[in-house]
């Protein structure tokens, strides 16, 4: 599979998975705040610590602080929060996709910035690219690389890898969707096989993945007419019909399920307490006005290395112009 190929497929995956994420606290917060001793099928309590790893707890890495005063704790939700999405490669030591969200709870305004894997960076008095730093420093020093390119905070974070991707899908017992050609396509190395029939179907997670991989055919005249456009497409499609059809409370009979799916297959900074400040700001957000970003620059190679050079200027314009201080 090409890199472009790769890195578009983690991408998506990392999208999807954020949002299953938001969804499945949204639904144990509304089994908190509804149920007043009242009891939802298997559904337990939620330790709020259980969200991050017991072995290696990690605080927020610029946490919100929280005021006894109304006025002070609205204050502070209404502040723009900035969240770091880390998609790690299969030998998890690596950070294959680095997106920021950037999150006005004012308006619901959503930017995402996605970082190039090998963008240049300085780290602890070397040059390293930003990909490394997760398995230099952990989440703290990668958030010190985002940190260092966009001159924004980055108050919480969210490590994933993708083999909860299939089982969170079909844990929401699929989703519908319009396949819209045949789509067959074989690679034996990479053991990706893709054979899905054109029309309207609901996708377990098995066939979801497929989906989101697929870019071309095993003949060179299959696939997307307008290549990695086409995918794109697609993909947003798929990603929308999957909000529409799954953000909504009659899964709240899920919730313990996809707890515990979340639970083995992310680490996060994020606990109970910030959900509850901004669970019903991020339901207000417009997905048809989020905006994505890719931090501007150019590649080059350096002593026989590939880099990603983040154009400084370009990237503090952009986030002057649109992303929420």
């Amino acid at each position: 599979m090409d890199m472009h190929l790769r890195t578009r497929m983690l991408v998506v995956c990392v999208t999807i998975s954020f949002i299953l994420f938001v969804s499945g606290l949204s639904c144990l917060i509304l089994i908190n705040e509804s149920s007043n001793n009242k009891h939802y099928g298997n559904t337990s309590p939620v330790d709020p610590e259980s969200l991050s790893n017991p072995e290696n707890p990690i605080n927020p890495v610029n946490p919100i602080k929280t005021e006894n005063s109304d006025e002070d704790a609205n204050t502070q939700t209404d502040a723009p929060v900035n969240l770091l999405i880390i998609g790690l490669d299969g030998e998890e030591v690596r950070s294959d996709v680095i997106v920021l969200l950037n999150f006005n709870p004012k308006n619901g305004g959503l930017n995402i910035l996605s970082v190039a894997r090998d963008t240049r960076v300085r780290a602890r008095g070397r040059i390293e690219k930003i990909n490394a730093l997760i398995g230099m420093g952990g989440e703290k020093l990668l958030a010190k690389g985002i940190e260092q390119l966009t001159g924004l905070t980055v108050n919480y974070y969210i490590t994933l890898n993708f083999e909860g991707f299939r089982k969170m899908i079909n844990t929401l017992d699929g989703v519908e969707f319009e396949i819209p050609f045949d789509m067959d396509y074989d690679d034996p190395e990479q053991n990706l096989h893709i054979h899905l029939h054109k029309g309207f179907q609901t996708l377990d997670g098995n066939k979801a993945e497929q989906l989101v991989r697929y870019r071309k055919g095993n003949r060179p005249e299959q696939g997307y007419i307008d290549g990695d456009i086409g995918r794109i497409k697609v993909q947003q499609k798929f990603m929308k019909a999957l909000i529409e059809q799954k953000v909504r409370f009659k899964y709240l009979s899920k919730a313990d399920d996809i707890f515990h799916i979340l639970k083995k297959h992310m680490k996060t900074n994020i606990e109970i307490g910030d959900l509850n400040r901004y669970v019903r700001c991020i339901r207000n957000i417009s997905y048809d006005s989020v905006k994505s970003y890719t931090v501007p620059g150019d590649s080059a190679v350096i002593d026989d290395l590939w880099f990603f050079i983040c154009d400084k200027v370009k990237t503090r314009e952009l986030i002057e112009k649109y992303f929420y201080r």
